[in-house]
């Protein structure tokens, strides 16, 4: 077990990433202000990078970190990427209704979630943008060479240090708040998407096996690495996710106008998932559930409603997508409503309006959690 404590941690927040900032920097130098936004503009646009444009240095960069670190089992991560086929609608779930939640009670890292949006693209877009690194990570073949999560970790990475510099740039008080996504805020949001087999899914009446549970952190530790968070903040197995977790939780939950603000955005868009609308009132109570209530009360939820059986029913549907139901036709069409609230939704929210980046997910992993998805 690693021996963190308040100490080292906040020596961690003064500490960005080094690699990429150097990249960033050479940019901001080299065309101010304004060259930096046209490359975070760039990296936003997902896959329409277009290396011919970019400067030599940060092609330079995308060469440097396009291959897996040495020590990286890909048998291992293979079956990282087999535990999200079996349960990524269930993991999605934990994402929007219980990691985004609690990332939002942490007011010191909030804050830079919030400038973030303000400086670049709205609250939705960046919520939307955080399930699609989740697929791409995971999706078949996403860590495998020029595979989509390697490129979108590439991306991320350098945006961050984008971002850490245009955030700077306007005032940000580094001694109280820590650099803009600082190596600890860096530690927490790798936690936001290896946690979620470890607490939230549990909430929803899943158990893992250990051995799950241990590849799929597996495979957030090779993503911290090539995202450039610093080994010593990256927790190895169950037992050190949950120390990290709770010591990063006692340092940094407070309530704060910026999370209750993103959450407010989160609750929007959960509820535009939901079929005309008619279960609006239960997404406050569902995050509720599967985050906790002191998170819940941090982040401006209302006090739980009287919606216990609905609920229920919800917990059941989604235990419905990850278990083999071909045998019988009613589970395989509540699982397909499922499949549709949930992540379908997020198709059809980026189809509206122009200029959007469209939501994509794997035809294998559509086909495998039931998802009827209609071409755009």
């Amino acid at each position: 077990m690693r021996e963190w404590d308040d100490e080292f941690l906040d020596s961690m927040r003064q500490v960005g990433d080094p690699f990429a900032d150097a990249v960033a920097a050479r940019v901001l130098d080299e065309g101010q202000v304004e060259a930096v936004r046209h490359l975070l503009q760039q990296l936003l646009d997902h896959d329409d990078v277009h290396r011919a444009e970019l400067p030599d240095h940060v092609r330079e960069y995308l060469d440097q970190t396009a291959a897996l670190p040495d020590w990286a089992d890909p048998e291992r991560m293979r079956r990282g990427e087999i535990v999200f086929e079996r349960w990524g609608v269930a993991i999605s779930v934990a994402l929007f209704c219980a990691s985004l939640p609690s990332a939002y009670a942490c007011a010191k890292g909030v804050s830079v979630l919030a400038q973030t949006a303000r400086l670049e693209t709205d609250t939705r877009r960046r919520i939307m943008e955080t399930g699609q690194f989740l697929i791409d990570v995971l999706g078949p073949g996403g860590m495998a060479p020029g595979g989509k999560g390697i490129m979108a970790i590439q991306r991320v990475r350098l945006m961050h240090a984008a971002i850490r510099h245009l955030i700077l740039a306007h005032g940000w008080d580094s001694a109280e708040l820590g650099l803009p996504i600082n190596q600890e805020d860096l530690a927490g949001t790798l936690l936001s998407f290896s946690y979620t087999l470890v607490e939230p899914l549990p909430r929803l009446g899943m158990t893992l096996a250990d051995d799950e549970v241990e590849d799929f952190l597996y495979v957030w530790r090779v993503v911290g690495e090539m995202m450039g968070v610093d080994a010593r903040v990256v927790a190895t197995d169950i037992a050190e996710s949950t120390e990290l977790v709770n010591l990063i939780r006692r340092r940094q939950f407070a309530e704060s106008a910026d999370g209750i603000a993103m959450t407010d955005a989160l609750v929007g868009l959960l509820q535009e998932m939901t079929p005309t609308h008619i279960l609006d009132s239960v997404v406050p109570d569902l995050i509720r559930m599967l985050s906790g209530d002191e998170v819940a009360e941090l982040i401006g939820l209302p006090p739980r409603a009287r919606h216990f059986g609905l609920l229920t029913l919800l917990k059941v549907l989604v235990r419905f997508t990850t278990h083999e139901v071909e045998n019988d036709r009613i589970l395989q069409r509540l699982s397909d409503h499922v499949g549709w609230w949930i992540l379908n939704g997020l198709f059809d929210i980026e189809r509206q309006g122009e200029h959007r980046t469209a939501f994509d997910i794997p035809d294998v992993l559509a086909n495998h959690w039931k998802l009827h998805v209609e071409p755009a």
